[in-house]
């Protein structure tokens, strides 16, 4: 083996065999090994070998416990780098090795007995092109969109060399270790000092473990069909304190598949609340997992995951990434296939014939410009099909004339115009993936194609003060004074905005209470533009619209509303304004059998919502209307058949 290519591996292990068993076995792959029997003598090889890049560690040691000796080295070494491998033959149960591995910020855990070839492959280092050699493991992440050969293993290591991404980043992350069937436990360390634990089996998520304790299984049990809202009442009144599941079940009143089905969507809940718009750590710790019901498999969070980029994935976020891919043509990949799940999913389904122009060489910046085609729904359909591997970005295509270079211009300066130089700067950081602000700024100035000749032209006006914009961004971010004033101003700006659309959504419930549905949609406008994450955004835009609906634009707003609806993230969908607005869809599709059993599922949520109630009386008095109207015409047509 190459010297440039050895690890320098320390092994912490108070069992004589298995620590001269692993530095046997380590020493022969060609790499350096250092070998403690305690802790003190650990600490002694610290001191002097700073550029260590394993450290294998026993979880029982004399003098302290693995964890703690792990947690004193990082202190005691702050700039040491190591990756931390936990073994133990006695401490292996799932709730252990999850705390064990969350606090150390292990990459894997080794039960004993382990394979010695387990210890080969964590540590086998992969050759790479030095090209990528400086690239950030984010920007590796993202450049699996435009290769459509890289191997189960490759993508593996990028995800174990992964240390700080957007939460936005994550569904990627989760699609990635489904498909490529990973044991182990993915820690999610958030900005508060949270830390949620995501558990995987053999490519299938079989636990996720998270600060929000929310559960809404009534809610879920009633929504679906499941159970009754009475029996739903009846077991929460138990005084066994038996579990609402397994009261149902017990009375025959449940199915266990269908409490199956119920705590999958539990799980599905708990996901959607790590995808969050901010810097979050990871590390992913490869480990043998049990496998347990209920679990999610490949084919299930291909669902979850539509739902997710749908829902929480911002617009603007996902601009900025694709910002450097949007003159790249769009090629299916050698996964695709013509009657895959994904192509009949919504947000795909909202772009008519999008497979058929995927046929056809085009690009981003072309099928944002489709007449008919939402800018959000192109976006985030293009994601999902990217994170799911059925499409990748080709080649780069050139502009076919300045009046084509100017269109995109003009669209990255109404990206620019208006940010200050921290916002500019995170824009080119989200879409270089995380690589240095001179290699981001030379990606993004290449994406503006050739400086324009004619020096006089609007293309040459727009290129020079882009480019102008851009460097001046990341001059100033060099000042880390003035980088912190621009983010303090950003950060209290935001903070603002969010507050300012939460009263407003309060004035949105006031109109819409009293049907005032053009007053109602001008403040959700409003609300858009200050913090389009409002919570509940999607559903009260899809009363309000669903209000107000024209008989003559109704297939328009319906498709508008559609759209909507598929942007209401998970754990907004079990509450009694969820199946109100679906009770108003189906009433405008004419629909009343179905309208009516949601307004009845709104009111079962909640008897005091009384927009849900006073559907239903309307709904009941033109049912009567029409029985009045059938009894008139039946005696009206009798009579003409009467003896004379």
């Amino acid at each position: 083996m190459d010297s440039s290519s050895k690890n320098r591996i320390l092994i912490l292990e108070d069992d004589e065999a298995i620590g001269n068993a692993l530095k046997e076995i380590l020493s022969r792959a060609g790499h350096q090994v250092y070998l403690a029997a305690r802790p003190d003598e650990a600490n002694t090889i610290l001191s002097t070998q700073n550029n260590l890049d394993f450290l294998f560690c026993d979880c029982l040691l004399p003098q302290m416990t693995g964890l703690d000796f792990i947690k004193q080295a990082r202190n005691n070494y702050p700039n040491a780098r190591f990756k931390v491998v936990l073994m133990s033959g006695i401490y292996t149960d799932k709730q252990f090795i999850q705390e064990a591995t969350q606090s150390t910020q292990a990459i894997a855990f080794l039960k004993k007995p382990f394979e010695m070839e387990q210890v080969l492959k964590l540590v086998k280092k992969e050759e790479a092109p030095k090209r990528e050699e400086s690239s950030s493991a984010r920007k590796l992440l993202y450049q699996m969109f435009a290769n459509p050969t890289v191997t189960s293993r490759q993508k593996r290591k990028v995800i174990e060399s992964i240390e700080e991404v957007s939460g936005f980043d994550l569904p990627f992350l989760y699609s990635l270790l489904v498909e490529t069937k990973s044991s182990g436990y993915l820690n999610i360390y958030n900005a508060d000092g949270s830390v949620s634990g995501i558990s995987f089996c053999n490519g299938n998520i079989v636990g996720v473990d998270v600060d929000d304790k929310t559960t809404f299984l009534g809610e879920m049990l009633i929504q679906s069909g499941y159970a009754t809202p009475k029996d739903v009442q009846n077991a929460l009144r138990d005084k066994n304190n038996r579990r609402i599941g397994n009261y149902l079940i017990q009375n025959n009143q449940l199915s266990p598949h269908a409490f199956d089905l119920i705590l999958m969507e539990q799980m599905n809940i708990r996901l959607v609340r790590t995808i969050v718009d901010q810097k979050i750590r990871v590390n992913f710790a490869s480990a043998e997992v049990e496998m347990s019901n209920p679990s999610i498999d490949a084919d299930t969070l291909s669902y979850y995951l539509h739902d997710w980029i749908a829902s929480k994935i911002s617009l603007n976020w996902l601009k900025s990434l694709y910002v450097m891919w949007s003159g790249n043509v769009i090629v299916k990949s050698p996964t695709f296939r013509e009657d895959h799940p994904a192509l009949t999913m919504s947000l795909i389904k909202s772009l008519e014939g999008l497979p058929l122009k995927l046929n056809n060489q085009m690009t981003l910046s072309q099928l944002l410009d489709v007449k008919g085609y939402s800018e959000i729904a192109v976006y985030k359909a293009i994601h999902f099909l990217l994170t799911k591997g059925l499409v990748v970005f080709a080649q780069r295509a050139a502009f076919a004339n300045p009046q084509e270079q100017l269109k995109v211009l003009k669209k990255i300066w109404a990206e620019l115009d208006g940010k200050n130089g921290y916002e500019i700067t995170s824009y080119m950081e989200t879409a270089a993936g995380g690589a240095s602000m001179e290699a981001a700024l030379e990606e993004f100035l290449t994406m503006l194609g050739e400086q324009p000749q004619d020096a006089t032209s609007e293309a040459f006006a727009v290129w020079s003060k882009i480019k102008r914009t851009a460097e001046d961004a990341v001059t100033a971010s060099q000042d880390s004074s003035k980088i912190d004033q621009y983010r303090q101003a950003t950060q209290k700006s935001e903070a603002e905005a969010k507050l300012r659309a939460t009263t407003l959504m309060e004035e949105v419930k006031k109109q819409l209470q009293y049907n005032q549905y053009a007053k109602a949609l001008e403040t959700l406008a409003e609300i858009t533009k200050l913090n389009p994450q409002t919570q509940q955004l999607h559903l009260y835009s899809s009363w309000a619209k669903l209000g107000s609906v024209d008989p003559a634009k109704k297939q328009f707003v319906l498709k508008e509303v559609e759209l909507e609806l598929v942007q209401v993230p998970p754990d907004e969908r079990y509450d009694t304004l969820f199946p109100f607005v679906i009770g108003l869809f189906n009433k405008i599709k004419g629909d009343v059998v179905a309208a009516r059993k949601s307004f009845e599922k709104s009111v079962a949520l909640d008897p005091s919502f009384i927009p849900a109630r006073r559907e239903i009386s309307l709904l009941t008095a033109a049912n009567k209307k029409q029985d009045v109207f059938n009894m008139d015409l039946k005696q009206v047509v009798s009579g003409f058949f009467k003896k004379r």
